[in-house]
């Protein structure tokens, strides 16, 4: 079966690799020819087709959705990440994969604006949490702690240090036939983006559309969430979370309007009601994976 994603859809998350290896000054000569064809054969396609069996490679990177948010000016704020700290906290599997990917997310708010000590601890309970999952070998010979602490002031580097450790992981997952793990570790970061986002919402008023291109992909979320057969983890609630902000915010008349195709997506605009009602369900869910 195939799924029909739109333009704009492929063009937000074509954008999110541009803006990725913008930020990442080691990399950006390695992708950007492949980004420049990306995009070059996408123009002038209305529709296209992505086979569901594929869907997790239409998920961006928990880096290039703070990317998105840096861009726009989305200050640090130090209550707002899942504290280091918290790791004794998560005593099942699920909890620890889910809390994984909130780490990772933490991780690349905490890289893309300067924040060195947070930074590190963060990746130290990565790492911890690697460990606590099977996935050990991401860090393996302790090169990239190392590499990470030695160069935490040029964040060129440390950019491109992430992408290796999300290499690594795609690289494990693969290679132990576990890729719907991918699924369950994008979807935290992703909640974890937007969580961060929607609570600075105050400060920015340029934040409010990123966060309307973000809720376009949660479709692809959730469905390759269903795809997830490993009966060892429950996600049940997650799913369900994930379902009822859809569905929330595809209730609001002028996103029904986008999704009806009678407006683009730049039109889409969400008052404070609306924002505060999304704003509130995110945190509701966010707050029952970080509590273990």
């Amino acid at each position: 079966m195939k799924k029909i994603i739109s333009s704009i859809e492929l063009n937000l998350l074509l954008a999110t690799i541009v803006l990725l290896s913008a930020c990442a000054e080691p990399s950006k000569k390695i992708e950007e020819e492949d980004n420049a064809e990306e995009i070059e054969n996408t123009e002038g396609m209305e529709d296209t087709y992505v086979d569901e069996e594929d869907l997790s490679i239409m998920l961006p990177s928990p880096l290039q959705i703070a990317a998105i948010f840096n861009k726009v000016g989305l200050e640090y704020h130090e209550g707002l990440i899942n504290q280091p700290s918290n790791i004794d906290k998560y005593n099942t599997k699920t909890s620890k994969y889910l809390n994984f990917g909130i780490y990772s997310a933490d991780l690349a708010y905490a890289v893309l604006n300067d924040k060195q000590q947070s930074a590190i601890d963060i990746l130290n309970a990565i790492k911890t949490m690697s460990e606590e999952i099977g996935m050990s070998n991401i860090f393996s010979t302790g090169d990239l702690i190392k590499s990470f602490e030695e160069n935490i002031s040029n964040q060129d580097t440390i950019l491109y240090i992430l992408t290796e450790i999300k290499q690594r992981t795609d690289d494990y997952l693969e290679e132990n036939s576990e890729e719907s793990k991918e699924a369950i570790f994008f979807s935290a970061a992703w909640l974890e983006g937007m969580y961060i986002g929607s609570n600075s919402l105050a400060s920015n008023d340029k934040i409010a559309p990123r966060l309307v291109e973000q809720m376009t992909i949660l479709d692809n979320i959730i469905r390759a969430l269903d795809k997830h057969n490993d009966e060892t983890l429950d996600i049940g609630f997650l799913i369900e979370g994930l379902n009822n902000i859809n569905s929330s915010f595809k209730s609001i008349p002028v996103v029904d309007q986008y999704y009806s195709e009678e407006i683009d997506l730049n039109d889409v605009e969400l008052n404070e009601e609306d924002l505060n009602m999304l704003k509130e369900k995110i945190n509701s869910l966010r707050t029952e994976i970080v509590e273990g």
